[in-house]
């Protein structure tokens, strides 16, 4: 950045929080951003006035990727250091110190010199934050133009936070059923590759033909170790085969379809359109404007099929049509959010009411998911148990006859 006298302007948020434009003359970036200081201002954006200074501009190579829970503590602490007084830019460079993580550091840098270059902080959010976090910039924006910039970066925090910790219920959930699925069918391996085989000898020595389920698990471990490598490479040409494809994008789309119209839908479209409602209630209460939350509500929905349902929700609202009536149209869409926004618009609490429903619905949900984890444990062990209990006495009675038969 160029240190020769000019003129400067900059937009500075006062101490009661209020956005101020102005123009500032000074001998450098440098020194305009310390009168501005010395006067009580903090700086949001500051640029030559003759369209002076580099900007930031995009960095070439691939970009660390910041997860929920550092991307939510990051928005939280800026907060509170814009709250405490400190310019934005003197925030991030304390919060992407040497102690931060390599992404944190990458992250707060890149908005630090985009945001010192003159770029909007709003702009400078979205251009380094996926599409799954677009809501950041509209409530960055938001809380800019209400002059709380602090309660917009915390609200999206919030939304964050909310979003990472609905992942880990999933998880925490899911991951007993299928630990139980995996655990027992490693077991039945064990006995067909390794305990079947042991009685073998047993059989081909004894005088006649073996019992009909020892037999019969015979066959099926020969068989299993006859096509077992043929099988393990199937399998490995299966697994690389959609990892590519996976990773070319070809099965995001039917899986996520699948997942949306299947059998799975009334599961996961009140946590994919409870999502939405939530994103979308947050910057509307914010003070976003509603063009603006559509389309960043829009773009932050994960699942294509559910950003496909919600394309035409915007051009509806502007032709006029009130934004409850146009979710009731959007298939799929929970219709009790539905009405609790119509009841927001009666009230003039729409992005408050929106996002209740929406927390509503993802809850409901969660309970139904977190039901499902209950029952599905149990039921699992019994019945897989109870598989694993007929083998072995299927083996033990035709050890027993085998035994029975050598002694006649």
């Amino acid at each position: 950045m160029a240190e020769g006298a000019g003129r400067f302007d900059y937009v500075a948020l006062d101490a009661g929080g209020r956005r101020l434009k102005g123009r500032i003359e000074a001998g450098g970036e440098a020194q305009a951003f310390e009168r501005l200081r010395r006067d009580g201002l903090s700086p949001v954006r500051l640029k030559r006035a003759r369209d002076g200074g580099a900007g930031a501009g995009g960095q070439g190579g691939s970009r660390r990727t910041i997860d929920d829970r550092r991307l939510s503590t990051l928005l939280g602490s800026l907060a509170d250091l814009l709250r405490a007084g400190a310019d934005i830019r003197s925030a991030l460079g304390i919060l992407g110190g040497q102690g931060a993580p390599p992404a944190v550091r990458e992250f707060c840098r890149r908005l630090a010199a985009q945001i010192g270059g003159g770029e909007a902080v709003e702009a400078a959010f979205a251009r380094n934050l996926p599409s799954k976090d677009a809501f950041v910039a509209a409530f960055v924006a938001a809380g800019e133009a209400s002059g709380d910039l602090p309660g917009g970066l915390q609200r999206a925090s919030d939304l964050v936070a909310s979003r990472d910790k609905l992942r880990e219920q999933l998880i925490s959930t899911l991951s007993y059923p299928v630990f139980v699925l995996v655990s027992t069918v490693a077991a039945l391996l064990v006995i067909l590759l390794f305990v079947v085989p042991t009685l073998t000898p047993l059989v081909e020595t004894s005088n006649g033909p073996p019992p009909l389920v020892l037999g019969l698990l015979i066959g099926a471990s020969s068989a299993l170790q006859t096509s077992g490598p043929y099988l393990a490479a199937g399998a490995a040409v299966a697994a690389i085969a959609l990892f590519v494809m996976g990773r070319a994008g070809l099965l995001a789309e039917p899986v996520d379809r699948f997942l949306v119209e299947g059998p799975t839908g009334p599961l996961v479209r009140p946590l994919v359109f409870g999502r939405f409602a939530i994103g979308l209630g947050g910057m509307l209460a914010a003070g976003a404007p509603m063009s603006d939350a559509l389309r960043l509500a829009v773009r932050g929905v994960g699942s294509p099929t559910a950003r496909e349902r919600l394309a035409n929700l915007a051009p509806t609202v502007r032709q006029g049509v009130a934004l409850s009536a146009a979710l009731e149209r959007v298939r799929g869409f929970p219709t009790a959010a539905a009405r609790l926004a119509a009841v927001g618009e009666a009230s003039g609490a729409l992005g408050q009411m929106l996002a209740r429903g929406g927390r509503l619905e993802e809850e409901a949900a969660m309970r139904r998911i977190e039901a499902f984890g209950r029952m599905a444990g149990p039921v699992l062990i019994v019945l897989l148990g109870g598989m694993v209990g007929l083998l072995m006495a299927g083996l033990l009675s035709g050890v027993t006859e085998l035994g029975e038969a050598a002694l006649r």
